[in-house]
């Protein structure tokens, strides 16, 4: 199916045309993963802080010589396996989490029907989602060992033509110059050509539900240049908001911060180098007002909402362009779009 013509600036905003016809849904989903996010952050902390803890008194007890150096060694690597063990646990949670996040994201964007009560799950969607990333993943290497080879042929290549010829003159150096910014160039160009074509496989896996992934290849034909744009426009848009609330998000944190800065300055004036026990508790004591908190908690929710919109611009343009290409139109207010004759959930009447 080749569905309707790419609409460029449905493409750039169609987060937003979908939020619009489902603001329920995406507020929806925007809270479970705070939630979410939060719990895991606060279990990742929890299973840190007895390593961290451990830490801090083997050092003080180090410096005020009740432990030998051996016995702190001995402490210092159980500490150290205890975060390891604690950071791998972490990184799974933080691996099903995105593949969750992830999942939940393209079902909206694409129209598919949403999870009940808990826009999360962990089935097939997920799984296909899995295998699509590692495939990123595989791509990825095999792209970046490719890029060097060809650098290193290129650079031993040029550099020998120049030997040979035995022009080791400065016009020999522009050219070999010359030859490289276009190799490096064409090799970009390649890099963004491959990532674009190969951009559509979450969306087709989900929207479809079987795996898919060259079939990102056949769902961009045409429309290439659309996307690129596209995404370059988000791009544009994602920096010019980051550079705006992020500058925003930094006076609010170093408002926040300024009386704890004051303190470690006054005691550096006075000469006193500050020990552990007052660095805690001059950290304690600025993060327990309420004033601080609130500051933080603003700047947290800044950046978060920002995070969202941007991930779901840039998921959004090839989210648009696989309702485009397998249903030909946009899915409607309901969530319930249009199937085409070759979806996995069959034809619709119309279609039939």
């Amino acid at each position: 199916m080749s569905g309707k013509a790419f609409d460029i600036g449905d493409g750039i905003f169609w987060f937003f045309k979908r939020f619009g016809q489902n603001p329920a849904g995406a507020l929806w989903i925007v809270l479970w993963q705070a939630v979410l996010g939060t719990a895991i952050a606060s279990l990742m902390f929890y299973l840190l802080l007895p390593a961290l803890s451990g830490f801090s008194e083997t050092v003080m007890a180090v410096e005020s010589g009740t432990m030998s150096d051996e016995e702190a060694g001995l402490l210092l690597l159980g500490g150290m396996l205890q975060m390891f063990a604690a950071t791998s646990w972490g990184t799974l949670l933080v691996w099903i989490a995105a593949l969750m996040f992830q999942g939940a994201w393209m079902r909206f964007l694409t129209g598919r029907p949403m999870a009940a009560v808990i826009p999360f799950r962990l089935g097939g969607d997920e799984l296909r989602l899995l295998g699509v990333n590692l495939l990123y993943m595989a791509v990825t290497a095999i792209m970046y060992f490719g890029i060097v080879f060809a650098l290193v042929t290129l650079g031993v290549t040029g550099g020998g033509i120049i030997a040979a010829s035995g022009d080791n003159t400065a016009a020999g150096a522009v050219g070999f110059g010359f030859a490289m910014f276009f190799g490096i160039l064409a090799l970009f160009a390649s890099v963004i050509f491959i990532a674009v074509k190969l951009s559509c496989a979450p969306a087709l896996s989900v929207h479809d539900g079987k795996f898919r992934f060259f079939e990102s290849w056949e769902a961009t034909n045409g429309v290439f240049w659309n996307m690129l744009l596209s995404y370059f426009v988000v791009l544009l848009i994602a920096m010019a908001a980051s550079m705006i609330l992020g500058t925003i998000v930094q006076l609010v944190f170093l408002g926040a911060m300024l009386p704890m800065i004051q303190e470690f300055v006054a005691l550096s004036e006075s000469g006193v180098e500050p020990t552990l026990d007052q660095v805690i508790e001059i950290f304690r004591s600025t993060f327990v007002q309420p004033g601080v908190m609130v500051s933080l908690g603003i700047g947290v929710l800044l950046s978060y909402a920002l995070q969202i919109v941007y991930e779901g611009m840039w998921h959004g343009v090839a989210a648009y362009n696989v309702t485009r290409y397998r249903d030909g139109s946009t899915v409607d207010e309901g969530d319930a779009p249009v199937m085409g004759s070759d979806s996995p959930l069959g034809a619709s009447p119309s279609e039939g």
